[in-house]
This record gives structure tokens, C-alpha cells and sequence, in this order.
């Protein structure tokens, strides 16, 4: 069996802590994209709104900005929880 030096396990670890940062990272910068895509979306959303024709129509697209901004809650409960 090959033993370890202390030096070893320190590198392992920093790589390890190293890693984590990056994940968490990287699931930041995802998360803040999404996030700013779902705002995106709903000024689409309130742009069709606007010119839809008909009252159906304006409230499907309601429903429909009411959906993304749940899911905008979503990735930033998640962004919050990871911070």
C-alpha cells in the first residue's frame, strides 16, 4: 500500500476545494444568465401583450409572464441558497 505524504493530501485538498469553488461558480454565472433570460422573456411577453388582439389572447400571454417569473423565482432562490 503507498502511503501519502501530508504534502500530497494538502495539494488533493486544495485541488478539491479549488473544484468546488469553480462549480459554484460556474452554477452562479448560470444561474444569473437564466435569470436575466426570464427577464428577457417577460419584456417580450409584456411587448405581445400589448399588441394582442384580442382579451384571450392577453391573458394567455399574462399566464404565460406569471410562469417565467416563477421560474425566475426559482433560479434566484437557488443563486441565494448557494451564496
Amino acid at each position: 500500500m503507498i502511503k501519502q505524504t501530508a504534502g500530497q493530501r494538502g495539494r488533493e485538498n486544495r485541488r478539491s476545494m479549488e473544484q468546488i469553488w469553480v462549480d459554484e461558480r460556474e452554477e452562479t454565472l448560470f444561474l444569473w444568465h437564466e435569470m436575466e433570460r426570464c427577464q428577457e422573456i417577460t419584456r417580450q411577453l409584456e411587448e405581445l401583450e400589448r399588441e394582442a388582439p384580442t382579451i384571450a389572447l392577453r391573458e394567455e400571454v399574462r399566464q404565460m409572464k406569471q410562469q417565467v417569473e416563477a421560474i425566475r423565482r426559482v433560479f434566484e432562490r437557488q443563486m441565494s441558497s448557494s451564496a
